[in-house]
């Protein structure tokens, strides 16, 4: 009986919907976007410098992976800190 009415209930109103549409005189008319003003040049992202690489940012996102899963997983990458150290 549930199954039937969450089924129901949105054929319902996709029904009301559709009929309320189909009686308009005319469609509402959206509005265009507003333009979007280009940003300043001091907001603007500075170009990479030269001696980056592509890699450097695919490095970086393999490295956080890492550091993700270690945390996730309750691993430490180093050792047990439990661990007696002597001077």
């Amino acid at each position: 009986m549930l199954r039937k009415n969450v089924i129901r209930r949105p054929l319902t109103l996709l029904l009301q919907m559709l009929l309320l549409t189909a009686c308009a005189n005319r469609l509402p008319h959206s509005s265009p976007m507003p333009d979007v003003p280009e940003l300043r040049p001091e907001a603007r992202q500075p170009v990479a410098p030269s001696i980056c690489l592509p890699t450097c940012s695919a490095g970086l996102t393999r490295l956080r992976e890492s550091w993700q899963r270690s945390l996730t997983s309750g691993v430490l990458p180093g050792g047990s800190a439990s661990v007696v150290t002597t001077r």
